[in-house]
């Protein structure tokens, strides 16, 4: 899709966003780390580490359509699992990142974001780019706000002008 894009007259080639809730929030993190195109990326709702993923149950991670090999390979447990959200997230530096993880998502724990926010900022400070970093935690479950979602919108344009 991104090559579509960067064909497209109307599209500037170099200034290419992501954004995506949910399933669309980790597989934005992903295409981001693998595809450097894209500046900058928003995740809603979209991680934590496998540790506070249900407790380290990594089952929803598993199924054949999407990542069969963390159970396959890595036996669906984080301890063996060879990557996790902090490098993937650091991963990302010097680009942008925004993340909206609400307080009660069930889905993400927000501590496993806390400590991914944590450990990936000392890389976004080491290039001098914490403002290119950026999380929000509203006081809601798995949901993107409409105010974060303003929130996120200007962060994209900010990192693409």
């Amino acid at each position: 899709s991104i090559d579509l894009l960067q064909q497209l007259t109307e599209v500037d080639a170099s200034r290419i966003g992501c954004i995506g809730h949910s399933l669309g929030g980790h597989n934005t993190i992903f295409t981001a780390v693998f595809d450097e195109r894209i500046k900058v990326a928003v995740s809603s709702c979209g991680f934590t580490r496998f540790h506070k993923y249900y407790g380290g149950n990594l089952k929803g991670w598993t199924s054949p359509r999407y990542m069969p090999a963390i159970a396959e390979r890595y036996s669906s447990d984080p301890n063996v699992v060879p990557f996790d959200f902090p490098e993937l997230i650091a991963a990302l530096a010097p680009r942008g990142f925004f993340s909206n993880s609400p307080l009660h998502d069930d889905n993400f724990d927000c501590e496993g974001v806390r400590e991914t926010i944590a450990s990936a900022n000392f890389i976004y400070e080491l290039l001098r780019q914490r403002d290119n970093l950026k999380v929000v935690y509203p006081d809601s479950a798995h949901d993107f706000p409409p105010e974060v979602r303003e929130q996120a919108y200007r962060f994209i344009a900010e990192q693409l002008k």
